[in-house]
């Protein structure tokens, strides 16, 4: 079978297991989820993750035009990322966190096959051979199209067609995430996630943002 075709079928069944899987609770951004590794937002809770819903918005001092998530990676295998509702033309990213406290591009998609809201599995589609096998704290990242992540070099991916899973392959791809360049978008997003898990679980201190997050999920679906 071509490799279109596999990659086709492939996206087809990412899309299904996005809507279908349901298993574990919502993260809501509380505040506002940083743009880079040492401000991410940190996903606290126990077991599965099922969606995790935020807001971009450029009308602060500091334009928001990029939300970073750190979460644990609980089966590579069945690692999904899909957009359930946006407000604008997202992208979505997913970085290695090192020991060292960097983060390294590993996967981004633009668009699908199916229209501009983006998909994301555990393998890169472009021939890099990129790949998320190992379970283990990962950072996820969503931004609109147009908004890229850079390094030192440049830009971390190359975007050769607009509907792959790109790896790291732009002249910024072997260096660490500094930050974001492009034009930005604002606007309410849902991702829907499987194979993903709370980055960890919380401390005693940390309950007043789980209640928060709580709060925020029920309004959320109250409307």
């Amino acid at each position: 079978m071509p490799p279109s075709k596999l990659f086709a079928i492939g996206t087809s069944l990412l899309l299904l297991a996005g809507q279908a899987a349901l298993a574990g609770p919502d993260w809501v951004e509380s505040g506002d989820a940083g743009s880079i590794l040492p401000s991410a937002q940190q996903t606290l809770g126990s077991g599965s993750i099922n969606s995790i819903s935020g807001n971009l918005g450029g009308a602060s001092f500091v334009p928001d035009f990029e939300d970073m998530y750190l979460v644990r990676v609980l089966n590579p295998l069945a690692f999904s990322m899909t957009i359930t509702g946006a407000s604008f033309d997202a992208q979505m990213f997913v970085f290695n966190v090192t020991l060292a406290g960097e983060a390294f591009g590993l996967l981004a998609n633009d668009n699908t096959i199916f229209g501009n809201q983006p998909v994301l599995g555990p393998l890169a589609s472009d021939g890099t051979g990129a790949a998320l096998k190992f379970p283990g704290v990962y950072a996820i990242a969503i931004s609109g199209a147009g908004r890229v992540p850079v390094s030192l070099n440049g830009p971390i991916f190359n975007f050769a067609s607009p509907t792959e899973i790109s790896g790291p392959d732009g002249p910024g791809g072997l260096n660490p995430h500094i930050g974001w360049t492009g034009v930005g978008q604002s606007g309410e997003y849902t991702l829907q996630v499987t194979g993903v898990g709370f980055y960890e679980v919380p401390t005693p201190g940390s309950s007043a943002l789980l209640i928060g997050a709580a709060i925020a999920a029920g309004r959320r679906r109250r409307r």
